[in-house]
Protein backbone atom coordinates (compact mmCIF):
# COMPACT_ATOMS: atom_id res chain seq x y z
CA UNK A 1 0.00 0.00 0.00
CA UNK A 2 1.24 3.35 -0.71
CA UNK A 3 2.50 5.56 1.95
CA UNK A 4 0.19 8.79 2.65
CA UNK A 5 1.70 11.87 2.60
CA UNK A 6 1.15 14.22 5.27
CA UNK A 7 1.46 17.72 5.90
CA UNK A 8 5.14 18.80 6.92
CA UNK A 9 3.80 21.68 8.81
CA UNK A 10 1.03 20.22 11.17
CA UNK A 11 2.18 15.92 10.68
CA UNK A 12 -1.66 15.79 9.50
CA UNK A 13 -1.93 12.70 6.69
CA UNK A 14 -3.22 13.98 3.77
CA UNK A 15 -6.61 12.92 2.82
CA UNK A 16 -8.12 11.01 -0.83
CA UNK A 17 -9.05 13.49 -3.66
CA UNK A 18 -12.63 13.17 -4.87
CA UNK A 19 -12.60 15.39 -7.43
CA UNK A 20 -10.21 13.42 -9.69
CA UNK A 21 -11.60 13.78 -13.28
CA UNK A 22 -11.37 10.09 -15.04
CA UNK A 23 -10.21 11.15 -18.04
CA UNK A 24 -6.92 12.13 -16.69
CA UNK A 25 -3.33 10.59 -17.91
CA UNK A 26 -2.43 7.82 -14.57
CA UNK A 27 0.96 9.97 -14.41
CA UNK A 28 -0.86 13.07 -13.39
CA UNK A 29 -4.12 11.62 -11.39
CA UNK A 30 -0.83 9.35 -9.07
CA UNK A 31 0.50 13.13 -8.49
CA UNK A 32 -3.37 14.12 -7.09
CA UNK A 33 -4.60 11.76 -5.65
CA UNK A 34 -4.20 13.14 -1.95
CA UNK A 35 -4.72 16.23 -1.28
CA UNK A 36 -3.93 18.27 2.36
CA UNK A 37 -6.58 17.88 4.52
CA UNK A 38 -6.04 21.44 6.45
CA UNK A 39 -4.92 24.66 6.19
CA UNK A 40 -1.24 24.61 6.72
CA UNK A 41 -0.28 26.01 3.38
CA UNK A 42 -2.95 28.78 2.75
CA UNK A 43 -1.69 30.02 6.30
CA UNK A 44 2.04 29.67 5.41
CA UNK A 45 1.47 31.51 2.11
CA UNK A 46 -0.28 34.33 3.84
CA UNK A 47 2.48 34.48 6.24
CA UNK A 48 5.30 34.43 3.15
CA UNK A 49 3.23 37.21 1.51
CA UNK A 50 2.82 39.41 5.00
CA UNK A 51 6.89 39.04 4.68
CA UNK A 52 7.03 40.22 1.34
CA UNK A 53 4.82 43.43 2.09
CA UNK A 54 6.72 43.65 5.35
CA UNK A 55 10.40 43.60 3.22
CA UNK A 56 8.70 46.14 0.47
CA UNK A 57 7.24 48.48 3.35
CA UNK A 58 10.93 48.24 4.49
CA UNK A 59 12.60 48.98 1.48
CA UNK A 60 10.24 51.76 0.19
CA UNK A 61 10.71 53.51 3.74
CA UNK A 62 15.23 53.01 3.44
CA UNK A 63 14.35 54.34 -0.14
CA UNK A 64 12.77 57.37 0.84
CA UNK A 65 15.58 57.97 3.73
CA UNK A 66 18.33 57.79 1.70
CA UNK A 67 16.44 60.65 -0.74
CA UNK A 68 15.83 63.01 1.79
CA UNK A 69 19.66 62.07 2.83
CA UNK A 70 20.96 62.49 -0.57
CA UNK A 71 20.04 65.86 -1.01
CA UNK A 72 21.59 67.24 2.43
CA UNK A 73 24.56 68.27 3.29
CA UNK A 74 25.96 65.38 5.05
CA UNK A 75 29.25 64.70 5.70
CA UNK A 76 31.20 61.91 7.65
CA UNK A 77 31.53 64.43 10.58
CA UNK A 78 28.14 64.37 10.31
CA UNK A 79 27.49 60.81 10.54
CA UNK A 80 29.64 60.44 13.78
CA UNK A 81 27.64 62.38 15.27
CA UNK A 82 25.93 60.93 17.97
CA UNK A 83 24.60 60.49 21.50
CA UNK A 84 27.09 57.69 21.91
CA UNK A 85 29.64 59.34 21.16
CA UNK A 86 28.47 62.74 22.54
CA UNK A 87 29.38 64.15 26.49
CA UNK A 88 26.20 63.64 28.14
CA UNK A 89 27.12 65.79 30.85
CA UNK A 90 26.95 68.69 28.62
CA UNK A 91 23.15 70.10 29.51
CA UNK A 92 22.33 71.49 25.80
CA UNK A 93 22.94 67.63 24.81
CA UNK A 94 20.59 66.64 27.22
CA UNK A 95 17.48 68.68 25.63
CA UNK A 96 19.00 67.39 22.67
CA UNK A 97 18.93 64.03 23.41
CA UNK A 98 15.63 64.34 25.02
CA UNK A 99 13.86 66.25 21.93
CA UNK A 100 14.63 63.53 19.72
CA UNK A 101 13.19 60.50 21.62
CA UNK A 102 10.05 62.95 22.28
CA UNK A 103 10.27 63.38 18.79
CA UNK A 104 9.93 59.61 17.79
CA UNK A 105 7.66 59.03 20.69
CA UNK A 106 5.41 61.78 19.23
CA UNK A 107 6.07 61.71 15.99
CA UNK A 108 6.81 64.99 15.34
CA UNK A 109 7.36 67.90 17.38
CA UNK A 110 5.24 70.73 17.98
CA UNK A 111 8.54 73.06 18.04
CA UNK A 112 11.63 72.97 16.96
CA UNK A 113 15.25 74.74 18.55
CA UNK A 114 17.13 77.38 18.02
CA UNK A 115 20.88 76.27 19.04
CA UNK A 116 22.82 79.36 18.99
CA UNK A 117 26.11 80.57 20.64
CA UNK A 118 29.83 81.04 19.82
CA UNK A 119 31.98 79.50 17.14
CA UNK A 120 33.13 75.65 18.00
CA UNK A 121 30.44 75.33 20.71
CA UNK A 122 28.97 71.85 19.73
CA UNK A 123 25.57 73.51 18.17
CA UNK A 124 26.15 70.95 14.92
CA UNK A 125 26.86 67.87 16.70
CA UNK A 126 24.22 68.51 18.52
CA UNK A 127 21.72 69.52 15.70
CA UNK A 128 23.62 66.35 13.90
CA UNK A 129 23.29 63.99 16.95
CA UNK A 130 19.01 64.78 16.37
CA UNK A 131 19.40 64.38 12.85
CA UNK A 132 21.13 60.87 12.89
CA UNK A 133 18.90 59.81 15.83
CA UNK A 134 15.64 60.68 13.90
CA UNK A 135 16.92 59.06 10.31
CA UNK A 136 17.89 55.97 12.12
CA UNK A 137 14.46 55.60 14.14
CA UNK A 138 13.20 56.02 10.14
CA UNK A 139 12.13 59.40 10.17
CA UNK A 140 13.03 62.01 6.69
CA UNK A 141 15.91 64.83 8.07
CA UNK A 142 16.56 67.38 5.08
CA UNK A 143 20.13 68.72 6.45
CA UNK A 144 20.86 72.05 4.77
CA UNK A 145 23.63 74.76 4.77
CA UNK A 146 22.20 77.94 3.59
CA UNK A 147 25.67 79.62 2.21
CA UNK A 148 25.39 76.46 -0.10
CA UNK A 149 21.96 76.12 -0.85
CA UNK A 150 21.85 79.94 -1.90
CA UNK A 151 24.58 79.18 -4.38
CA UNK A 152 22.89 76.09 -5.70
CA UNK A 153 19.43 77.66 -6.35
CA UNK A 154 21.56 81.13 -8.11
CA UNK A 155 23.53 78.65 -10.17
CA UNK A 156 20.49 76.27 -11.32
CA UNK A 157 17.38 78.91 -10.34
CA UNK A 158 13.73 77.92 -10.10
CA UNK A 159 13.74 74.69 -10.81
CA UNK A 160 16.38 73.95 -7.89
CA UNK A 161 14.70 76.12 -5.84
CA UNK A 162 11.25 74.29 -6.41
CA UNK A 163 12.95 70.66 -6.16
CA UNK A 164 14.91 71.22 -2.77
CA UNK A 165 11.35 73.17 -1.06
CA UNK A 166 9.43 69.73 -2.30
CA UNK A 167 11.87 68.46 -0.13
CA UNK A 168 12.11 71.07 2.77
CA UNK A 169 8.05 70.85 2.72
CA UNK A 170 7.87 67.19 3.21
CA UNK A 171 10.68 66.13 5.54
CA UNK A 172 10.17 65.03 9.19
CA UNK A 173 12.52 67.57 10.32
CA UNK A 174 14.83 70.30 8.36
CA UNK A 175 18.05 71.24 9.79
CA UNK A 176 19.83 74.70 9.09
CA UNK A 177 23.47 74.54 9.84
CA UNK A 178 25.03 77.78 10.18
CA UNK A 179 22.50 80.26 9.77
CA UNK A 180 23.51 83.51 9.00
CA UNK A 181 27.20 83.02 7.99
CA UNK A 182 26.05 84.23 4.16
CA UNK A 183 26.51 87.30 3.26
CA UNK A 184 23.41 88.69 3.30
CA UNK A 185 21.29 90.79 0.49
CA UNK A 186 17.96 91.20 -0.55
CA UNK A 187 18.22 88.09 -2.75
CA UNK A 188 19.30 86.02 0.21
CA UNK A 189 16.63 87.38 2.64
CA UNK A 190 13.97 86.36 0.06
CA UNK A 191 14.81 82.38 -0.34
CA UNK A 192 15.68 82.84 3.54
CA UNK A 193 12.25 83.69 3.94
CA UNK A 194 10.81 81.04 1.13
CA UNK A 195 12.78 78.23 3.19
CA UNK A 196 11.73 79.07 6.42
CA UNK A 197 7.89 80.08 5.24
CA UNK A 198 7.62 76.83 3.79
CA UNK A 199 8.24 74.98 6.88
CA UNK A 200 6.26 76.94 9.13
CA UNK A 201 3.17 76.47 6.48
CA UNK A 202 3.81 72.93 6.54
CA UNK A 203 3.51 72.83 10.29
CA UNK A 204 6.77 71.07 10.56
CA UNK A 205 10.17 71.49 12.94
CA UNK A 206 12.53 73.43 12.37
CA UNK A 207 16.40 72.94 14.12
CA UNK A 208 18.65 76.02 13.61
CA UNK A 209 22.52 76.19 14.47
CA UNK A 210 23.48 80.15 14.69
CA UNK A 211 26.36 82.20 16.01
CA UNK A 212 23.30 84.79 16.49
CA UNK A 213 21.03 85.36 18.71
CA UNK A 214 17.18 86.12 17.72
CA UNK A 215 17.63 89.96 18.07
CA UNK A 216 21.01 89.84 15.81
CA UNK A 217 19.03 87.20 13.72
CA UNK A 218 15.88 89.92 13.30
CA UNK A 219 18.24 93.21 13.12
CA UNK A 220 20.15 91.08 9.91
CA UNK A 221 17.37 89.09 7.82
CA UNK A 222 14.51 91.63 9.07
CA UNK A 223 11.47 91.33 11.53
CA UNK A 224 9.63 89.02 9.49
CA UNK A 225 12.53 86.13 9.62
CA UNK A 226 13.14 86.37 13.16
CA UNK A 227 9.62 86.48 14.03
CA UNK A 228 9.12 83.26 11.82
CA UNK A 229 11.90 81.45 13.81
CA UNK A 230 11.06 83.18 17.11
CA UNK A 231 7.42 81.04 16.66
CA UNK A 232 8.67 78.23 15.26
CA UNK A 233 12.04 77.26 17.41
CA UNK A 234 12.76 76.91 21.45
CA UNK A 235 16.25 78.74 22.19
CA UNK A 236 18.88 77.13 23.31
CA UNK A 237 22.08 79.36 24.42
CA UNK A 238 25.53 76.79 24.31
CA UNK A 239 27.85 78.48 25.51
CA UNK A 240 31.86 77.25 26.66
CA UNK A 241 34.97 77.67 24.79
CA UNK A 242 35.70 76.64 20.95
CA UNK A 243 35.79 72.64 21.36
CA UNK A 244 37.43 72.72 17.99
CA UNK A 245 41.41 73.77 19.03
CA UNK A 246 40.86 70.96 22.10
CA UNK A 247 40.10 68.55 20.10
CA UNK A 248 42.47 68.89 17.57
CA UNK A 249 45.19 69.36 19.98
CA UNK A 250 43.70 65.96 21.66
CA UNK A 251 43.48 63.97 18.22
CA UNK A 252 47.05 65.08 17.60
CA UNK A 253 48.20 63.47 20.89
CA UNK A 254 46.72 60.67 20.15
CA UNK A 255 48.54 60.49 17.06
CA UNK A 256 51.56 60.85 18.94
CA UNK A 257 51.12 58.00 21.08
Amino acid sequence: MKNIPICRYCGKPHKKNPHILEGLPDFIKEKIIYIPDCDCLEIQKEKEMEELEKKRVEECKANRIKRFRDISLIDEKFRLSTFERADMSQNYIKIARAFAEKFIEKGTAPRGILFYGGVGTGKTYASSCIGNYLMDSGKTVVVMNMGLYIGKIQREWAEAEKDLLSYIKDSDLLIIDDFGAEKISEFVIEKTFAMIDTRYRALKPLIITTNLNIEEIGERFGARIADRISEMCFPILVTGMSKRGADTKRKFMEFLK
